[in-house]
């Protein structure tokens, strides 16, 4: 059944660039933005530094792991690594919720 309200928050897979290796696949839960709250976020984005554009969309992910194994818990210090260590990261992430919430369609 579709709702004329949105839920608030949807989950998305999103692969992120690994260097000489196969992309890494981790599932995001994003805030849903209105198209105001979305064009507000948009403008912003440029201004901010990406880990601050991405805290106001990522409330979670899953996927994602520490060196030995075991899950990484999603919080603002853990994103912060992934965005340092892997440079692609932030427009990786961006690209997956810009995706899912403009609906672009998905090559096959």
């Amino acid at each position: 059944m579709f709702k004329i309200t949105p839920n608030p928050t949807f989950t998305t897979d999103v692969e992120l660039h690994v260097a000489g290796a196969e992309p890494g696949k981790i599932k995001v839960t994003f805030k849903y933005l209105n198209k105001d709250q979305l064009i507000a976020w948009q403008k912003d984005y440029g201004n901010k530094p990406p880990l601050e554009a991405l805290q106001a969309i990522v409330t979670d992910w899953q996927g994602v792991y520490l060196v030995d194994g075991a899950d990484a818990v999603y919080s603002h210090e853990a994103l912060n690594q992934l965005l340092v260590g892997y440079q692609t990261a932030a427009q990786d992430i961006t690209n997956a919720f810009l995706r899912e919430i403009l609906g672009a369609r998905r090559k096959n």
